[in-house]
Order: structure tokens, then C-alpha cells, then sequence
């Protein structure tokens, strides 16, 4: 890939990962790219633009299990596609008062407690 800017253009450099910013098929390949996310989880999951909300009735202990191998699933996404994922973006939003279970986020050898909420803006 290279950069041209009025005719002047940069050294050609390899890309390995993401999408290309600035470029006519840039939203294309991120749409592409970050679709395949739907694949990688079991519970419920929604997306709009560059936002991903994952969520899940917990009736049972079961249930909460399987939203933390979803979230252990985008982790393990994001490391073998390079797309880092904040962790400080993601939020905790219980709605009742059974099942107040702690989510855990694994950054590559860290380990890093989900911020629990009790509202949330949305798009």
C-alpha cells in the first residue's frame, strides 16, 4: 500500500491487518471484516457502525457463562485479526436483580474486570 497526496506518494509498505482508512473500499472491507464477528458468539448480538452490543437473559448460571465465552470469543477474534478492542469501552448493564456476575475481558496475558453500569447511552 502506498499514499498519494497531489501527485507526491510515499514509500510502498506492506499492510498485515485492517482496513485501509481513507480509501473508496475502506467501509466495504470494515463491514466485511467485522461481520464475520457474528460467527464467534452464541448469544445475542447487534451492530451498528464501529459499535457491537452482545447481551443475554441470565436465568441460570449456565447463561452467564456462556455471555463470558462470547466475550472471551471477541478477544480471541480481535487478537487473531490485530483489531485491538478497548476494554475500557466495555460495559457491564444488568437489568434486575438475580445473577450480579463479574465479566472479565483477556487483553493478551491481562486479565481486566468489566466496568458494570447502571444506564448506558445508546445510538
Amino acid at each position: 500500500m502506498k499514499v498519494g497526496v497531489r501527485g507526491a506518494f510515499c514509500e510502498l509498505q506492506e499492510v498485515l491487518s485492517g482496513v485501509p482508512q481513507g480509501s473508496v473500499l475502506g467501509p466495504l472491507l470494515f463491514l466485511l471484516f467485522v461481520n464475520a464477528l457474528l460467527r464467534w458468539v452464541i448469544n445475542d448480538m447487534r451492530m451498528f457502525a464501529d459499535n457491537t452490543k452482545l447481551w443475554c437473559k441470565i436465568r441460570k448460571d449456565t447463561d452467564g457463562v456462556t455471555l463470558q465465552q462470547d466475550i472471551d470469543s471477541l478477544s480471541t477474534w480481535s487478537n487473531t485479526w490485530q483489531l485491538k478492542l478497548n476494554a475500557e469501552k466495555f460495559k457491564v448493564l444488568h437489568i434486575g436483580h438475580s445473577f450480579e456476575t463479574e465479566y472479565y475481558m483477556t487483553d493478551g496475558s491481562t486479565k481486566k474486570k468489566l466496568e458494570c453500569v447502571h444506564q448506558e447511552r445508546d445510538l
